[in-house]
């Protein structure tokens, strides 16, 4: 397993995540800059941490918490999606597992993979949000 050194309090989102990627074959860091930018076109007001310990830049909202992630791993992406295990999996793309699951991006992907996960990314969203309200409402 491949670990990046801790980044600088000071440093910038864009310093962290070159730094971070710096070990990654270049067309691969260019996938996790593309599926940045997805991230964001889809869902603008979510916090973006690059986390070197996870090797992954993770997306969080403001009531709903940790969402996903992406994490460059052998040659493309995993989208790793929390609580995963909870989505429906309209696309038939999640990959097994017991709370997590990811959906793996190759380098190459296209527009059609771009819209794939914008559903994912919504379904994910939405489902933290009620989550959220639920947990809201039993207190």
């Amino acid at each position: 397993m491949r670990f990046t050194r801790a980044v600088s309090e000071g440093a910038t989102f864009d310093q962290q995540l070159d730094k971070m990627l710096a070990s990654e074959p270049p067309e691969v860091a260019a996938l996790v800059r593309q599926l940045r930018e997805v991230v964001v076109g889809a869902h603008s007001g979510l916090r973006e941490r690059v986390n070197p310990m996870w090797h992954g830049v993770a997306y969080h909202h403001p009531k709903a918490g940790y969402l996903w992630a992406l994490f460059p791993r052998d040659g493309g992406v995993n989208v790793g999606f929390e609580l995963g295990a909870d989505l429906p999996d309209p696309h038939g793309r999640l990959l097994p597992g017991r709370r997590t699951r990811d959906i793996r991006i190759e380098v190459g992907a296209g527009s059609d993979e771009e819209e794939m996960l914008v559903d994912y990314f919504d379904l994910a969203l939405d489902a933290a949000l009620d989550r959220a309200a639920e947990s809201k409402t039993r207190r």
